[in-house]
């Protein structure tokens, strides 16, 4: 399996924040230092891409790195600007079923060290489609009987 990974779209968000903050810096920067007499309503077009950007603060980006393992898969998140790291380790023998979610994330029932039912989310949002469902299969691949409760 080709390890899955979504950097390339994640870190496309990412520079398109740096370019937005540097694109707000230089509005500011005309309007009261370049030329002051203009009219107030330019600010406007500096905060008005923030609202296109509304979706993406409630729906944040996370990075996903999925690679295989001994019987099974790791996937590695990390949510952007984060230094916190979570992965999680699916095998046979721990898989148990899905659980229903929203559309952006797979909800996995996966048992831990003592025997408990964990419940997992794996936000996919943020993955191409290639990705997504290379992981699906994969999961399939791993419980290719697992029920969704």
């Amino acid at each position: 399996m080709k390890d899955i990974n979504n950097k390339g779209k994640v870190n496309r968000f990412k520079f398109l924040l740096f370019f937005y903050g540097i694109f707000v810096v230089f509005i500011f920067v005309y309007k009261y230092i370049i030329s002051p007499e203009l009219p107030s309503i330019i600010l406007l077009a500096a905060f008005a891409p923030l609202f296109g950007f509304m979706s993406s603060f409630i729906n944040w980006p996370i990075y996903i790195h999925a690679s295989e393992a001994e019987g099974g898969m790791v996937i590695n998140s990390q949510k952007l600007f984060s230094k916190k790291q979570s992965s999680l380790l699916i095998t046979k023998y721990n898989f148990d079923s899905y659980f229903e979610t929203d559309h952006l994330h797979i909800g996995l029932n996966i048992l831990d060290a003592d025997d408990k039912m964990q419940q997992h989310k794996i936000k996919v949002s943020w993955m191409r489609l290639k990705d997504l469902r290379a992981l699906e299969e994969k999961l399939r691949e791993i419980n290719p009987y697992a029920p969704v409760k």
